[in-house]
């Protein structure tokens, strides 16, 4: 890549630049700063790709998820860590890079582990994929899934996959994983849900359905199955945690309604119980139009963040012991591991549906 491709720093654009990509990854140490305490040489990490100092004021807060160093990983925040052979500096996406044989982090990035699982199954809870599903669950950084409670999950990518066994592993006795794709409805049950709806073919009937699912056992009134006016409360999930988004690209499985991730959002917060909680985690192309009334009285608390509320240094280690523990199952998410010279064929098989999570390995 010509070095003119390079413009001065004051408007650099990431795709005039020569990146490395890659959000994320599990390795050695093989060297370390002089002011490095996290990590020693020889240490196995997890590169996270949310940082966490640790010291800044969402850090001290317990909101990592939203720590001062995240706003540092735009172009003109970035530093080169190498050159290429006509002098082109090198940099990391997110000053991460995880699609390499190398990495040069900062320490802020950085998570020790410490366990002797294969790393294409530890890559699953380092990533930003079941750390934001993990996380949106049982990491409490947002809010904290109660046990016997109603859990309805929008879109069962890596991400959503990931939130159903949380919210399994919180204690949820009805969990609802909601996703065009059968291979992906048939996961979500093997992983934990206790039902799984495809969204085409409920079509305007899914808010619905999902109501009828949740609705208290009972329409007796001291019982609390109805309220004096003969209405019965309890309909809609207790805790939603949106994980569509929009799609990069058409896909070439099964396809939803709505490629910007925009009518999946909607339905997400009106499924969500009165006084319940909706958890957002997907990237939209687009504005989204609520129900005005019940944005304004129905008790409806919108939780969003980034990894799903995930402090790394806290919770990276928690995730971690839930997989050695068989409590977290990888290897039914982790169904594209490719090795790093075979990428591409990796990202297209993510872009087009046809594997739930694409793992590179080096």
């Amino acid at each position: 890549m010509p070095g003119a491709l390079a413009p001065p720093p004051s408007r650099r654009r990431a795709n005039d630049m020569a990146m490395i990509q890659g959000h994320g990854g599990v390795g050695i140490v093989e060297a370390v700063g002089p002011e490095v305490r996290r990590v020693q040489v020889g240490d196995r990490v997890c590169v996270s790709g949310t940082p966490h100092c640790g010291a800044c004021y969402r850090c001290l807060r317990g909101r990592s998820d939203m720590c001062q160093f995240l706003s540092a990983i735009g172009p003109d925040d970035l530093v080169p860590i190498a050159d290429l052979a006509d002098g082109t500096p090198v940099y990391q996406n997110s000053h991460i890079g995880g699609l390499a044989e190398l990495m040069v982090p900062f320490e802020e990035w950085v998570v020790p582990i410490f366990t002797t699982k294969p790393a294409e199954e530890v890559g699953m809870v380092c990533g930003c994929t079941a750390v934001a599903g993990l996380g949106a669950t049982t990491a409490h950084g947002l809010v904290a899934i109660e046990p016997a409670s109603s859990v309805a999950v929008v879109g069962c990518g890596p991400i959503g996959l990931s939130a159903v066994q949380g919210a399994r592993i919180a204690g949820a006795t009805t969990i609802i994983a909601i996703d065009p794709i059968r291979a992906r409805r048939e996961a979500a049950l093997a992983v934990g849900a206790t039902h799984a709806l495809d969204p085409n073919a409920e079509a305007d009937g899914l808010v619905d359905k999902v109501r009828s699912l949740t609705t208290w056992p009972t329409d007796r009134l001291w019982a609390g199955g109805r309220n004096p006016g003969g209405r019965r409360p309890g309909s809609g999930a207790d805790f939603v945690v949106e994980a569509a988004g929009a799609d990069a690209v058409a896909p070439r499985a099964e396809r939803g309604a709505d490629p910007t991730g925009v009518l999946a959002m909607q339905q997400a917060y009106r499924m969500t119980a009165l006084g319940g909680h909706l958890i957002t985690t997907g990237l939209l192309r687009g504005d989204i139009t609520l129900p005005g009334n019940l944005f304004s009285f129905g008790g409806v608390t919108h939780h969003s963040g980034q990894a799903g509320g995930c402090s790394p240094m806290r919770d990276i280690p928690r995730f971690v012991e839930l997989l050695e523990k068989g409590q977290f199952d990888a290897r039914t998410l982790a169904t594209g591991v490719v090795p790093l010279e075979r990428m591409l064929e990796g990202y297209e098989a993510v872009a087009y549906r046809t594997t739930i999570t694409g793992i590179m390995t080096a």
